[in-house]
């Protein structure tokens, strides 16, 4: 009973109008069309659905079962085409999004906050991991976009789109250092107490490639896997850290914290969008990376 759609369409519409000539005039179609096609079903089923009389046409007892089922798969149609349009005009639909707790915090949030304005009805799940998990959970397709940094090692399986550029910073707190140079502070900083994120962390990739830049091998007293806690630890005069200065920026105007100088200062790095290549997008998705872009 492949290919019979149209066939169970035809159906009830003869069985909701109760006459083949009101069916007609419904579907566009001949008075003989529609008579065939139902003399065709009931040849397929090999049961008769309709009794005939002068009024039109009524359902048997069989064509009653058959009709509550074929009602049911019709009104279902009727729901997904509805839901179908309304994610195609962006009026619903999901979007799963991974992020870390520093970029969900002072890049992400600002940017929801008008586009769930303008689409409150499509549902946003966000997966708060390290980008470097994140990423994983983009090529298992279990999150559609993840905002993260670049990674300094691209896979294949990926895209990346640039959306902003960031810098980091060395800083301390106010008082840590009593004699900062105005150029570079590099030694000073590399004998004192040093508070960096995890080794599997893009942002403490970036930093290590830093200092190996400047021929150091570091090892930091401390490390974890929040940057916002690297700040705070970094205010109470536990150490000096390496922050995103794009992020801190009320902390240096109040003088909380304190930029300390490098020469040459740490190169800038992208914070972007990453997409599997080869799982489409939802529209839901495609929407939220438009938004972003």
């Amino acid at each position: 009973m492949d290919n019979n759609l149209e066939l169970y369409r035809i159906f009830h519409t003869v069985a909701v109008c109760g006459n083949i000539s009101a069916a007609s005039e419904r579907l566009f179609i001949s008075q003989p069309a529609v008579s065939k096609t139902i003399k065709k079903l009931e040849e397929v089923t090999g049961t008769v659905l309709f009794s005939r009389n002068s009024r039109g046409v009524k359902l048997t007892e069989e064509g009653k079962v058959f009709f509550q089922y074929i009602e049911k798969a019709m009104n279902e149609i009727t729901v997904g085409e509805k839901v179908l349009d309304r994610l195609r005009r962006r009026e619903q639909g999901n979007i799963k999004l991974g992020v870390s707790t520093t970029l969900c915090k002072h890049f992400l949030i600002p940017k929801l906050r008008n586009f769930i304005k303008e689409y409150p009805d499509i549902e946003i799940k966000i997966s708060n991991n390290t980008s470097s998990m994140n990423i994983a959970l983009v090529e298992k397709g279990e999150v559609d976009l993840c905002i993260s940094s670049e990674p300094l090692v691209k896979d294949d399986f990926y895209d990346f789109i640039k959306l902003s550029e960031i810098q980091d910073t060395f800083v301390a707190g106010k008082g840590y250092f009593y004699n900062i140079d105005k150029n570079d502070n590099i030694e000073m900083v590399s004998s004192e107490t040093l508070m960096l994120l995890e080794p599997d962390n893009i942002a403490r990739k970036y930093a290590d490639g830093y200092f190996a830049s400047r021929y150091m091998s570091v090892k930091p007293e401390i490390e974890i896997s929040n940057m916002d806690l690297l700040v705070e630890f970094a205010k109470i005069g536990m150490g000096a850290t390496i922050v995103i200065k794009d992020f801190i920026k009320s902390e240096l105007e109040e003088g909380s914290l304190v930029e300390i100088p490098m020469t040459p200062a740490i190169p800038k790095r992208n914070i972007g969008v990453i997409y599997h290549r080869d799982i489409p997008l939802s529209l839901a998705a495609q929407t939220f990376l438009e938004y972003l872009l």
